[in-house]
């Protein structure tokens, strides 16, 4: 078979082309510090990086849940720790007004200090976090607690909770319903109607009403730091779970950077062997082929 002068140039030119291609390639790469740029490169490859960001994106968003509800366990502790503290002083003060030896205008100046405690412990009943109210149910835009001028106490939320998706269907739940912290739901004490007795009794120099408020101030106390002693487990296990994701997102990334980055020496060298290829066909080119089209392919 006669080998003409224009197969030569077909011949020529399409490894020519092929050279270009990889010399473009190893060049794209060494820009992006990426192995694949488009789904072309690695059509396989390309669809287990893809799985892969979406995992990541995932993580990240559990990770940032738990962040949330980790700050809202927090922010809850804190708050129900001043409230018990509150109730402490209120306890303590039923304690030392009930005996026979104190005046009138003495129960009249304590009853102002209870008072005090009260418009507190509503202030932080109505705490929000992230400009939401923390103890009002589902009804995180309405304030869960008002008064009215004779010290009673109203309730204005549900009986919602605040749930935290940690993993695929699993979730936190941290009881966001008020009457739990602070009223008598389910039996337990009522804060604010204690407060109140012991306003009355105050007001009204009644040293049995007073006594009285003593015992539901105390069941109070223990009310708070039973709601309190719940966030401990859950806690534990927030920090449990952002570890986990912690680790699986290193072996995750690590396998994204496997199928996707690229060995920047190992392409370098690739791209000086392309080179010294692809000089080394122009100079053979120049010897065979006509010169006309050797320099216009320059």
């Amino acid at each position: 078979m006669r080998i003409t002068q224009n197969m030569m140039s077909s011949i020529f030119i399409r490894s020519m082309q092929k050279q270009a291609e990889g010399l473009l390639q190893r060049q794209e790469q060494l820009a992006t510090q990426k192995r694949i740029n488009r789904p072309s490169d690695d059509p396989i490859g390309i669809g287990r990086v893809l799985n892969g960001r979406s995992m990541l994106a995932t993580i990240d968003q559990y990770t940032e849940n738990i962040r949330q509800g980790k700050a809202r366990l927090e922010m809850t502790d804190q708050t129900l720790a001043m409230v018990g503290d509150l109730v402490k002083q209120a306890r303590r003060i039923a304690e030392e007004k009930s005996g026979a030896e104190i005046s009138a205008s003495e129960r009249e100046f304590a009853a102002g200090q209870i008072k005090e405690i009260y418009d507190q412990i509503l202030q932080l009943a109505n705490a929000t976090h992230g400009g939401r109210y923390m103890f009002s149910g589902d009804l995180t835009d309405t304030a869960p607690f008002t008064r009215d001028d004779q010290y009673t106490a109203s309730y204005n939320g549900d009986s919602g909770s605040f749930r935290i998706p940690i993993a695929e269907q699993t979730e936190v739940g941290i009881d966001a319903d008020g009457q739990n912290y602070f009223m008598n739901a389910d039996g337990g004490a009522d804060i604010f109607a204690a407060l109140k007795g012991l306003i009355d009794g105050l007001e009204g120099n009644d040293m049995d009403e007073i006594e009285a408020a003593v015992d539901p101030l105390q069941d109070a106390e223990a009310q708070i730091m039973n709601k309190r002693s719940e966030f401990g487990p859950k806690l534990y296990r927030f920090q449990a779970t952002e570890e986990h994701w912690t680790a699986f997102k290193t072996r995750i990334q690590d396998a994204v950077g496997r199928d996707e980055d690229v060995d920047v020496v190992q392409v370098a060298l690739e791209l000086n062997n392309l080179k010294t290829a692809y000089e080394t066909s122009m100079a053979a080119a120049a010897k065979i082929l006509q010169p006309s089209l050797v320099n216009f392919l320059r």
